[in-house]
């Protein structure tokens, strides 16, 4: 049976949907390939061959919902652990602007390279789940690896009190959930009732899936939701019941 804390995030999800309906993405919507800035701890950008063989017929299935929907297709998919600077607070930036924030590239890359030297683990993708902003494939982490990465480099980067300054300015945040966001919303649908019935369908019928985790990538975000970016540095993981 389904946990209870996850069956009333579902009820919740659900509920605001149908007494507010979704919320239509503003770069989708009107400027999907702008320029912006951010960088991120993430891993599975993108979902390596046999995950993406199963997001595949999601994304198919998912895309045949409603043209108002936005799926991301397989060289997009990724799961963040951590964002060091949110792209949604610097679009278009200017180049001193610009120039700023990537000089935190730098002393973030130094001061989390030693708290990664860690063993490989395995994640789990849940069958999808729709909020207003978004569809996510929520993850199951039984090992607790990726909440001990958050914690660790959480604690680091408080530490740096000239570094957590700036990147707070620069929109640091830490997931509350562990997940991969899958599709947005351009528009709102035309027929939101059957959307809901038909994503349905596919949560039922999905089951879960396991994705490995070798590496640990530092990301930069130069197009909404990873549409473009560069992996800017790689945290191979030891083998999992190797020496961490």
């Amino acid at each position: 049976m389904p946990h209870p804390a996850k069956t009333n995030f579902l009820l919740d999800a659900r509920r605001e949907i149908r007494e507010h309906g979704v919320m239509v993405d503003p770069f989708l919507a009107t400027d999907p390939d702008g320029p912006v800035f951010g960088f991120n701890l993430a891993c599975a950008w993108p979902f390596p061959a046999p995950a993406a063989g199963f997001y595949s017929p999601i994304a198919e299935r998912l895309a045949a919902l409603d043209s108002a929907v936005y799926v991301y297709p397989e060289w997009e998919t990724h799961v963040t652990i951590l964002t060091f600077v949110n792209f949604g607070l610097h679009k278009r930036p200017e180049p001193e602007r610009l120039a700023q924030l990537q000089s935190l590239l730098n002393p973030v890359r130094a001061l989390i390279r030693p708290l990664l030297e860690r063993p490989a683990f395995e994640l789990v993708l849940e069958p999808p789940v729709l909020t207003r902003k978004a569809a996510i494939l929520p993850i199951t982490d039984a090992t607790g690896a990726i909440a001990h990465i958050r914690h660790s480099i959480g604690a680091a980067v408080a530490a740096d009190k000239g570094l957590h300054a700036e990147l707070v300015r620069g929109g640091l945040n830490v997931p509350g959930i562990i997940h991969s966001t899958i599709m947005r919303f351009k528009r709102e649908p035309n027929d939101l009732p059957k959307l809901l019935a038909d994503f349905d369908q596919v949560a039922a019928t999905t089951e879960p899936f396991p994705l490995a985790i070798d590496e640990l990538l530092l990301t930069t975000e130069t197009k909404p939701y990873m549409r473009a970016g560069d992996i800017v540095d790689r945290f191979p993981l030891a083998p999992a019941g190797g020496e961490s």
